[in-house]
């Protein structure tokens, strides 16, 4: 497994200990007290496990498994590229979101939190810059005649 392989794919990992981490805390903060955190923790919550986790370990399989091209791997850059930029943009987020409209220096996670929305979009463009080329038809092989089979001999 290649190195961005291995890094997306742990990353991932984390994410997943961490929203099912702040998952079990909602719930036992709803089981407490009869209704769940309210905003942000349900927005963290989902970006945790859907980005964090399930787009990273979508990224490490894709990396790894589709074909290579010549004997190697293009747009490795693009891939890491890929990898920090959807990791700024969640960690970003998970800073920013409880922290904006909050009062005193609201703006500035407003921007904040704006920028970790536009990381994961540039981060999914280099993606796709990263795996285009590798994704491509099944490369036809020389066909070869079907088996024969000799008819069964007949018994009188």
């Amino acid at each position: 497994m290649p190195p961005l392989s291995r890094w997306c794919i742990r990353a991932a990992l984390a994410y997943l200990v961490a929203g099912m981490a702040m998952g079990s805390w909602m719930l036992i903060v709803q089981a407490r007290r009869g209704y769940g955190p309210g905003d942000p923790w349900p927005v963290l919550h989902t970006h945790l496990l859907l980005v964090g986790f399930l787009l990273l370990v979508i990224f490490g399989v894709a990396f790894w498994m589709f074909p290579k091209i010549g004997g190697g791997r293009p747009g490795r850059e693009a891939g890491w590229m890929a990898f920090w930029l959807l990791n700024a943009g969640l960690l970003l987020r998970v800073l920013a979101e409880p922290l904006a409209d909050r009062g005193r220096g609201a703006a500035v996670w407003d921007l904040l939190l704006g920028t970790s929305a536009v990381l994961p979009a540039l981060a999914a463009l280099a993606f796709a810059v990263a795996i285009w080329p590798r994704v491509r038809g099944v490369m036809a092989s020389p066909r070869r005649p079907p088996p024969t089979v000799d008819p069964p001999e007949e018994r009188s």
